[in-house]
C-alpha cells in the first residue's frame, strides 16, 4: 500500500509538471439565430405557383434558422507547446434551430462549418483540414449584413445568382486544404490556401487562394484572388472551374461605417463523369459590387446594403442582372443577444420582384 501511494504521488507530481509546461484549454461555443417572416426572392409565376429564381417554390410565412447568421455549435482548443508554439483545433457543425436538427455541408459532412488542426506561433498559423476560405472572410467583413446568406447582397451573389445557376461556385470553407496565415505585420495579414482535388477525374484541378487584409485604425482594405473547381464531387454533379478577383474595404467615421466591394468572376460549368469533367454551356462572367452602411442608433444599429450582380454567358444574347437591397435595425439586448427586423427586396431580369420581411433573435454562447 505504501509503494502504491508513493507511485500515485509520483504520478501526480509528473502530471502537475507536465501541466505546467503544456497548458491546454477547450471551450464550447456557438450561436442560435431564429426568425419569423416571409422570405420571397425574385420569382416567376407558373401555373399559378410562384417559383423563385433558383427553381424552388417561393416560401410562405415560416419560422427559419440562420437568416442573419447561420446557427452552429463548435468545440475549439489550444495547447501551449512551449517556446511560443501552440497546437490548435476546431470542430463546428451547422444547426437548424427551428427544427432541432443539424445541417450538413461540404458533401454531407457533419462538421461542415469547420474541422481542422493547426500550429501557431511567431511565424503565423498553419492549419490542415476544412478551414474558412479567404473569399468568405472578405465577403462578410465588408458587408454590413455580415455572413447573412438571406440578406447580404455580397453573400447572396457569391453563393448563387438566380436563374443563371451561377455564383462563385465555392463553399464558405474549403475541405482537404492547407492554409497559412502570416502574423500581423504592421496592420497587414496575408493568407494562402491550397485545396487538393482528391479525385481521378482527368480535368479536375486543385484550388488555391491568395488574400491580403490591411487594417489601420478606422480603415480596412482587402484583395483576394481565387482559382479552383469544385472537383471532389461525385459523378453526375455539376462543377465550376472559377477564377475570382475581389477587392473592397470599409471606413468607420464614428457616426457611420461605410462598406464597399467589387468582384469579377469567370466560371466554366461542367458535368462530372466517371473519367472527366465535360464542359457545359461555355464560360460565364460575373461582375458583382456592393455598397453598404452601418449607423449606430440608440442601443443598436441601422444596416443598409445594396448590391448588383451582372452575369453574361457565352452563346446567349444580353445579360442577367440581379439586384438586392436590404434594410434592417439590429437591437442589442445584451452583449450576447440581439433582436433584428429586416426588409429586403430582390429584383432580377425578366422576373417579378420579391419582398421579404423578417423579425428574429440571435444569441451567442
Amino acid at each position: 500500500m505504501i509503494r502504491k501511494s508513493h507511485g500515485v504521488a509520483l504520478a501526480a507530481l509528473a502530471l502537475a509538471a507536465s501541466g505546467a509546461f503544456a497548458q491546454s484549454s477547450v471551450k464550447i461555443y456557438g450561436l442560435l439565430d431564429v426568425s419569423f417572416g416571409s422570405y420571397k426572392p425574385a420569382y416567376v409565376e407558373i401555373a399559378g405557383q410562384k417559383i423563385a429564381a433558383n427553381g424552388q417554390p417561393v416560401a410562405t410565412p415560416s419560422v427559419n434558422s440562420g437568416q442573419m447568421t447561420t446557427s452552429f455549435i463548435g468545440f475549439s482548443g489550444s495547447e501551449d507547446l512551449g517556446g511560443g508554439l501552440k497546437a490548435e483545433f476546431a470542430l463546428e457543425s451547422f444547426l437548424a434551430a427551428d427544427t432541432g436538427g443539424t445541417l450538413n455541408n461540404n458533401g454531407g459532412g457533419f462538421w461542415g462549418r469547420a474541422s481542422w488542426v493547426g500550429l501557431s506561433g511567431s511565424f503565423g498559423k498553419v492549419t490542415i483540414g476544412q478551414y474558412d476560405n479567404p473569399l468568405f472572410t472578405f465577403g462578410y467583413t465588408y458587408d454590413p449584413f455580415g455572413s447573412s446568406m438571406a440578406f447580404s447582397p455580397t453573400m447572396r451573389h457569391y453563393n448563387y445568382i438566380g436563374q443563371t445557376g451561377y455564383g462563385t461556385g465555392f463553399d464558405t470553407g474549403w475541405v482537404n486544404s492547407i492554409t497559412y496565415e502570416t502574423p500581423n505585420l504592421s496592420g497587414f495579414t496575408g493568407v494562402a490556401q491550397y485545396a487538393f482535388k482528391e479525385t481521378t477525374l482527368n480535368d479536375a484541378k486543385n484550388g488555391f487562394t491568395l488574400a491580403g487584409f490591411y487594417n489601420a485604425g478606422p480603415l480596412s482594405l482587402s484583395a483576394v484572388y481565387v482559382q479552383g473547381a469544385l472537383s471532389n464531387s461525385p459523378v453526375g454533379s455539376w462543377l465550376q472551374d472559377d477564377k475570382v478577383f475581389a477587392f473592397g474595404g470599409s471606413y468607420d467615421f464614428g457616426a457611420a461605417k461605410l462598406f464597399a466591394t467589387y468582384s469579377q468572376v469567370k466560371a466554366t460549368k461542367g458535368l462530372a463523369t466517371s473519367t472527366s469533367i465535360v464542359d457545359f454551356g461555355g464560360s460565364v462572367k460575373d461582375k458583382i459590387w456592393q455598397l453598404g452602411v452601418s449607423i449606430p442608433a440608440g442601443p443598436g444599429s441601422v444596416l443598409a446594403s445594396y448590391g448588383q450582380a451582372k452575369v453574361k454567358q457565352d452563346g446567349f444574347d444580353g445579360s442577367v442582372t440581379d439586384k438586392v437591397f436590404s434594410l434592417a435595425y439590429d437591437y442589442n439586448l445584451s452583449k450576447r443577444t440581439d433582436a433584428y427586423v429586416v426588409y429586403s427586396n430582390n429584383k432580377q431580369t425578366d422576373l417579378e420582384g420579391g419582398n421579404s420581411f423578417v423579425v428574429g433573435i440571435r444569441h451567442n454562447f
